[in-house]
């Protein structure tokens, strides 16, 4: 495979710079332009692998780019950046059913931005060891909401200086999600009957990593059905954003994103859905704004 090319395309020339810098330096073959028009007429001439846009650019802005991009070249990958809060964009990032889109600003962590990029390209987006730098995850198998109880407290239990009560309530939300939205897809009113300690098969037993490097801890759950769909996950989220109504399950997701540094969902469809998350260390305080990261394949 040769080099991977990329568009860069930003109204601001620090930030075109400063990845074009990162870019180049990770071995990608790095173009810019400063608004969507300048990037189609690039993109007509040379197609590079990645685009990645800005929100809001004079001319034409990043929704409108990406609308383009899906028409004409949809084999061209594609992520936003903004340095506004994502979710008072998220009626029309449900709308183009964009899942990646990074947050310029004092969180913007060029080693982290380089990763993501890198999982798009190659398409290499399951594994909590992409995500952080631990080369030996635990792992244990769940087959119950019973035995799920019992593999919180263990992962806990391995973060003794970290097990805050959101760390508690994101890996319990996403285990018992994978199980019974996952493996089981249960509605919510039929959870309600399903007894803790009953299995579900052994096919469908739910995968639980974890891990720690220097600055990050990760807890990764997945499950082997892929019926999650990025576009329900945005609808979700979408609808609790605006209102207090909404699916449950959707619920449960937007509580994670909130209450943890990083969500990030990893859906092949029909074989697999990953959910890991990530809380940095000897971090003051979260940023309320992060960034949107379902990776579909």
């Amino acid at each position: 495979m040769g080099k991977f090319s990329i568009l860069v395309v930003d109204d601001d020339e620090n930030v075109c710079r400063i990845m074009k810098e990162l870019l180049v330096r990770e071995g990608y073959d790095t173009k810019v332009a400063h608004n969507g028009l300048e990037a189609l007429r690039h993109i007509s001439t040379v197609q590079p692998d990645l685009v990645i846009s800005d929100i809001q650019m004079p001319v034409m802005d990043g929704f409108s780019l990406f609308a383009i991009l899906e028409e004409r070249y949809p084999g061209v990958k594609h992520i936003m950046m903004t340095s506004y809060n994502i979710d008072q964009y998220i009626t029309h990032i449900r709308r183009h059913n964009i899942g990646n889109i990074l947050v310029k600003g004092f969180d913007f962590n060029l080693v982290e931005v380089a990763n993501y990029i890198r999982v798009i390209l190659t398409g290499e987006i399951f594994g909590l060891g992409r995500y952080i730098n631990c080369r030996s995850p635990s792992t244990l198998f769940v087959r119950s909401y019973s035995e799920a109880k019992d593999a919180y407290q263990h992962i806990l239990g391995s973060f003794p200086q970290n097990r805050g009560l959101f760390l508690e309530l994101a890996i319990d939300e996403l285990i018992s999600n994978a199980i019974f939205h996952g493996a089981l897809q249960l509605s919510h009113i039929s959870r309600e009957y399903w007894s803790e300690e009953a299995l579900i098969p052994k096919e469908s037993a739910i995968q639980v990593c974890w891990g720690a490097d220097d600055e990050k801890l990760g807890i990764s759950v997945e499950d082997p059905k892929g019926s999650l769909k990025k576009i329900d996950v945005l609808r979700w989220l979408d609808s609790h954003c605006r209102s207090d109504n909404g699916d449950e399950h959707g619920r449960g997701f937007l509580l994670v994103r909130r209450l943890l540094d990083r969500l990030i969902i990893n859906i092949d469809p029909g074989r697999r859905t990953e959910c890991i998350i990530i809380q940095f260390l000897n971090k003051d305080g979260g940023s309320f704004n992060k960034p949107l990261l379902i990776h579909e394949l």
